[in-house]
């Protein structure tokens, strides 16, 4: 029995060492898609501020006569 004892051990050692890089590759996955969420909000939040910042100019009505 020993020896069946011994094949499940080293089974079980197995299935947690893949189990181990398989969760250290999602967390590597996991912090790129957050830096990627992150420069994502900074370029909404600059385009955000340069609509803000338009919204202080008088608006033209886009008519060809002017005024």
């Amino acid at each position: 029995m020993s020896g069946l004892n011994n094949k499940q051990k080293e089974q079980s050692s197995a299935c947690n060492c893949a189990c181990s890089n398989l969760l250290v590759e999602l967390i590597k996955q996991n912090n790129q898609l957050i830096q990627i969420n992150n420069e994502q909000n900074a370029q909404i939040n600059e385009l955000l501020i340069q609509l803000t910042e338009d919204d202080n100019e008088p608006k033209r009505l886009g008519y060809l006569d002017g005024d």
